[in-house]
């Protein structure tokens, strides 16, 4: 099993490889200088989105620093259900379906701190998990209505819920209230921000209908082997270890709340929004991967996926 596991992480390696050498052949189309809630109105990022190669240093910078961390926090929970190479090669698949992935948006550090998010989450640190969350959405405005599902998702089923209840309510406010009194002592326009934010936040932008063939095919095939995966995990949800179960109902939640972000928003500003659910998506597949590998119906997925992302990619240059 080890060896065919081996030969699957590596063919997925050189399809993330074919995908990132790809994205720098095709033009920025579409990207608009993109709006950061956190450094609105004092810090000029022009810089950055103007120059093509700083955007994809950056952003390279940024995808290594999610992929060491989902390394780093695997080995932290040591859990033998999901295999870290195989996991942090899905986590770029998935990220880089999307060719703008490769330059730097406000996407990248509200992934990683929504890494870190989860990991606190994972060990019971509500305070911290629910800042760093709130952090998040200080980079990426639509990731503000994950945070009251959140909230309820720490809340329920605490021993001790009122303590928790504060705990994570005040990690939650703690970077909002901040942010807003810089603005109001420094710029005196906490109201004008506020308002900046909310419409930022409810910019609904999804042009099905502005897809191509190879695209739909391409999404279709991510849907039918996620649903797969699900059915999988509850298949055998008996058969996991406590902190396996913990992990595996964490990262399905996320799914549900990162497919409304991502169908909400993934035609603004040609942001790639699908890293938003890159990381539990990568997470659950890596489970369903790892434990069955050598089926064939995991092999025909996992080659329709790589075919279907190839042919994706192959669209856009003709």
């Amino acid at each position: 099993m080890q060896r065919s596991r081996s030969f699957w992480i590596r063919l997925l390696v050189c399809i993330v490889a074919a995908l990132a050498i790809s994205s720098f052949l095709l033009p920025m189309e579409g990207r608009g200088d993109d709006w950061i809630p956190l450094f609105s109105g004092y810090l000029n990022l022009s810089f950055i989105y103007g120059s093509p190669l700083v955007s994809a240093l950056l952003g390279g910078a940024f995808n290594v620093m999610i992929v060491a961390s989902m390394l780093a926090i695997n080995t932290k929970t040591v859990n033998n259900a999901f295999n870290p190479s195989l996991s942090a090669a899905l986590f770029l698949f998935i990220t880089l379906l999307n060719p703008e992935a490769v330059h730097f948006s406000s996407i990248h550090p509200a992934v990683l701190l929504f890494v870190w998010g989860q990991y606190c989450f994972l060990v019971n640190q509500k305070f911290t998990s629910m800042f760093l969350l709130s952090c998040s959405a200080l980079f990426y405005a639509p990731l503000i209505w994950v945070l009251p599902a959140v909230l309820v998702i720490s809340v329920s089923g605490a021993a001790d819920m009122p303590r928790v209840a504060m705990k994570s309510l005040g990690g939650l406010l703690l970077p909002i209230i901040y942010l807003l009194c810089f603005r109001y002592m420094m710029f005196g326009d906490a109201m004008v921000f506020v308002e900046e934010y909310i419409s930022n936040a409810t910019a609904v932008s999804s042009p099905v209908y502005s897809l191509d063939f190879t695209q739909l095919f391409l999404m279709l095939c991510v849907a039918v082997v996620a649903l797969h995966s699900i059915s999988y995990m509850f298949r055998r949800w008996h058969r996991n270890s406590i902190v396996t179960g913990h992990i595996l109902k964490m990262e399905f939640l996320s799914i549900l709340l990162g497919a409304v972000i991502f169908f909400l928003f993934w035609g603004e500003n040609g942001l790639p929004v699908n890293m938003v659910m890159a990381l539990p998506l990568a997470m659950l597949l890596s489970y369903y991967f790892t434990g069955n590998i050598n089926a064939a119906s995991a092999r025909i997925e996992l080659i329709l996926l790589c075919c279907a992302a190839v042919i994706s990619r192959l669209s856009f240059f003709i």
